[in-house]
């Protein structure tokens, strides 16, 4: 039985338990001999194994080198192959050398990712991959040498794409629709060329000036896109003003080219100017330094100086080759515009004789048609019958271009100038240009000849792209120096005299400047010598005259002649009260006389005659204010007062003098003029029918 038990438990423990127990037991049996042979020899080897460890021990060394450099080379690899991202970056505007690099990437990332790759073969592929890198750099850097104002050109373009989003958000707005086309077509012609890159993969670099004929306007239009906005908005809203330049004036002759009268203040006069040998003229104004009494100009030295008063005149276009030539900037979304300018004639002998006509950015030149317009008031306007009478002549065919070829086109007919008035000119402009147009003015010629015509004088010019009449409205105050003003539901309009387009009829008036009248001493500006007789340079100064150049002593109307003319551009028909400054230090009061329609004519005209104006001094300003009671007033008969003017909407021209028999018909010297609507709550009685001195 226990036979069995002990041949069970072997059975259950294995053979292979059974043979570890019997190993086990044969070890613990025996006892280890000592080898005498097997001593410790000095250096700590055994002897008789020293050669075998040795071995081992210098293979093993070898391998872990062996890992070490593997590793190394591998990591030294990797961390190159790292900044793929970064190094390729450089080259995003040199596309050819970008791809050599990113290839030179890959190849390195193919030895990188074989699993067998020698640390020799990762060696040699950073080593390539270094000189690719160095080449790369190189490239880049020759090329920009050798090409400097390509990058420069290359990166302005570049940068503005970058904006693109930006700017096209500030030009949505229906009025600045061609700036965003223009803005749209220069991004347009620009994305290809950065798109290709300074060095594209296939072709040559783009050409200089390629590059510059989009980078440049590019540029431009991005830096100037704030004031081309405004130049939209003042087109559709109101206006741009182009003053007249002398320099614009070319092809004059020299007996016709003289400098204007050195005498002159106002250069514009309602009555003829003979023997005119002067092209140009604009507004002088004099003053007296340190109250002297001998009064002098106030000249303009510098070039890019601002003149007191811009108002001016083309006075001559009468040779053949004479020109004026009107240069803007148009951003307007219409390519049609309307050019308004003022004009008159020197002289009535011109009346039938004038002609003008006008080129559009180089174009043929174009006809202006002066007729009179039957019944027209002489009131500064006629534009509108003239523009009926153009579509009328272009429906029947009568336009004198096509009887005569030679001749230019008629393109507008306006109502004929004439020497007492100023009238206003509006011309339709189409097919207008982006940016720069150039208007040329002259005389028609035939075969090189004018045709014994002569242009009317012109005065600056005003362009607006809505043919609103809110628009009309605003150059029309603008060239008459008109401001208006609405305050506690009351309606005025103050005339500027010394920025409006007026007339004198006489050399000798003048508007000066005056510096000590108010506590500021900032100046005031008031007009001189209306009425009367007085000469502007008498006594000790009257010398002087004949030394101011081109000296000229006509015209030189006196008396109740002696007019000083201006317009109101009345904002309704009504009755209007006038108030302004005024300077009279005489010991005798002078009166003031202000009346539409112009004297002597037989128009129909509404008077207010302002009495009694005398200052203290002549360092001291009055004032007057036809609806203040403290203001006397008279009518022609001398019988009652007439304390409100009568206007009608638009331009109304009010001519001003002084009262014979009273200071010998001096006016004094005149300020701006306000002209005030009567409010219809007001009493007509009251106001206009007081006797005098009450």
């Amino acid at each position: 039985m226990k036979r069995k038990n002990i041949l069970k438990f072997i059975s259950l423990l294995g053979i292979g338990s059974f043979v570890m127990l019997a190993a086990a037991s044969c070890s613990q049996a025996s006892s280890p001999t000592q080898n005498p042979s097997s001593r410790t020899e000095p250096g700590g080897t055994m002897m008789g194994m020293s050669g075998s460890n040795a071995n081992t021990n210098s293979n093993q060394g070898m391998m872990n080198n062996a890992d070490q450099e593997l590793r190394s080379a591998r990591n030294q690899l990797t961390t190159l192959v790292d900044s793929e991202a970064e190094n390729t970056a450089l080259y995003a505007d040199y596309a050819k050398i970008q791809v050599t690099l990113k290839n030179a990437f890959t190849t390195a990332k193919a030895v990188l990712g074989k699993t067998d790759s020698t640390a020799q073969s990762l060696k040699d592929a950073k080593s390539t991959l270094d000189e690719a890198i160095a080449t790369a750099e190189k490239t880049k850097t020759d090329f920009d040498a050798a090409n400097t104002d390509l990058v420069t050109e290359y990166n302005s373009l570049k940068k503005s794409l970058a904006e693109e989003a930006t700017i096209l958000d500030t030009v949505k707005e229906e009025n600045y629709e061609a700036i965003k086309d223009n803005i749209v077509k220069l991004y347009t012609l620009a994305k290809p060329i950065v798109h290709a890159t300074l060095i594209p993969v296939e072709g040559s670099s783009p050409e200089l000036n390629k590059v510059k004929e989009v980078s440049m306007p590019l540029a431009t239009a991005i830096a100037r896109n704030t004031p081309w906005k405004q130049n939209a908005d003042n087109l559709v809203k109101s206006f741009v003003k182009q003053t007249l330049l002398k320099k614009d004036l070319t092809g004059v002759t020299n007996t016709n080219d003289m400098v204007q009268p050195g005498n002159y203040s106002f250069v514009g006069y309602s009555v003829d100017v003979p023997n005119v040998n002067w092209a140009f003229a604009q507004r002088v104004v004099w003053t007296a330094p340190d109250s002297n009494p001998t009064v002098t100009p106030i000249t303009t030295t510098e070039e890019n100086s601002i003149p007191l008063s811009d108002v001016s005149w083309i006075y001559n276009l009468n040779n053949a080759g004479a020109k004026y030539t009107l240069s803007f900037r148009y951003f307007g979304a219409s390519p049609t515009a309307y050019l308004y300018f003022p004009y008159k004639l020197v002289k009535n002998d011109d009346a039938s004789n004038v002609a003008l006509q006008y080129k559009l950015n180089g174009g043929e030149a174009k006809a202006i048609d002066f007729k009179q317009a039957a019944g027209a008031q002489s009131t500064g306007g006629g534009e509108e019958e003239s523009k009926e009478k153009e579509e009328e002549k272009e429906a029947d065919g009568s336009s004198e271009g096509a009887a005569n070829p030679a001749m230019p086109v008629t393109a507008s007919m306006i109502e004929a100038p004439t020497v007492s008035d100023i009238k206003i000119a509006k011309i339709a402009l189409s097919n207008l240009k982006f940016n720069l147009n150039t208007i040329e003015f002259s005389v028609p010629e035939m075969n090189g000849e004018t045709m014994m015509k002569v242009a009317p004088m012109i005065g600056n010019m005003y362009i607006t792209s809505s043919d609103d009449e809110t628009n009309k409205k605003l150059i029309y105050d603008s060239i008459f120096g008109n401001i208006q003003s609405q305050k506690d539901s009351q309606s005025s309009v103050t005339v500027d005299l010394l920025k409006g387009y007026s007339l004198a009829t006489s050399s000798n008036t003048y508007i000066r400047q005056f510096m000590h009248l108010d506590t500021d001493n900032k100046p005031i500006y008031l007009v001189g010598l209306i009425g009367g007789q007085q000469p502007r340079f008498s006594g000790n100064t009257q010398n002087r005259q004949s030394q101011f150049p081109n000296n000229m002593t006509n015209p030189n109307q006196t008396n109740i002649s002696r007019t000083f003319t201006v317009y109101v551009n009345a904002p309704q028909d009504g009755s209007y009260y006038i108030s302004g400054q005024y300077l009279n230090g005489s010991m005798t009061a002078r009166n003031l006389k202000l009346s539409t329609g112009t004297i002597g004519t037989g128009s129909s005209t509404s008077e207010v005659t302002v009495t009694g104006l005398k200052s203290k001094d002549w360092n001291t300003l009055g004032s007057f204010d036809t609806k203040m009671s403290t203001t006397t007033v008279m009518n022609g008969s001398n019988s009652q007062m007439q304390k409100t003017i009568t206007l009608k909407q638009g331009l109304n021209k009010i001519t001003i003098n002084g009262v014979p028999g009273v200071a010998a018909g001096d006016a004094p010297f005149l300020g701006n003029l306000t002209f005030t609507l009567m409010n219809a709550t007001n009493n007509p009685s009251a106001d206009n029918n007081v006797q005098q001195g009450q």
